[in-house]
């Protein structure tokens, strides 16, 4: 589905005589509709529509996160009074997927703070290490949320 719309958008930005960037976007935007009505009728188009529809949701929401993440480790670095004691933590992650445990630990690694360190398979525990111990609880909500959206994003129809 997603050549389809790819090649569509493509065909309908070069139609309007403009291969820029802005365009194939309007086109890529303008077809979306249409996969969502086909959805109606043709389940694959369904699917393909709600992983769009989960993935704009996904990526505003991880940046958002990310920012904030920078905002906290730079309130910590720039305080002289505060203690920072570092720790690695026991996250349990649900997901028994390879490469969806390696996909949460990346975005993990990519938010400031945290770091994936290891990913126990038998037991389903991913090792983090954090910059502040006082922010460790949230980090557990935090991994749950992620593996939440991304799983979402991933498996529109639940099916994991």
């Amino acid at each position: 589905m997603l050549v389809i719309h790819v090649v569509v958008a493509t065909i309908m930005s070069w139609w309007l005589g403009d291969l820029s960037a802005s365009s194939w976007f309007l086109a890529l935007a303008v077809c979306y509709p249409v996969f969502r009505v086909f959805g109606l009728f043709i389940p694959v188009c369904r699917l393909y529509a709600r992983r769009i529809e989960v993935g704009a949701v996904f990526v505003p929401w991880y940046t958002w996160k990310v920012f904030a993440a920078t905002w906290d480790v730079a309130l910590i670095v720039l305080n002289p009074k505060r203690k920072v004691t570092s720790a690695v933590v026991k996250v349990p992650i649900k997901t028994r997927d390879r490469r969806m445990v390696t996909i949460i630990g990346c975005l993990l690694t990519l938010t400031p703070g945290t770091l994936a360190l290891d990913y126990n398979e038998y037991e389903g525990d991913l090792y983090v290490h954090i910059l502040d111990t006082a922010s460790a609880d949230p980090v557990f909500a935090a991994v749950a949320e992620i593996e939440q959206r991304l799983m979402a994003w991933v498996y529109p129809g639940g099916k994991a």
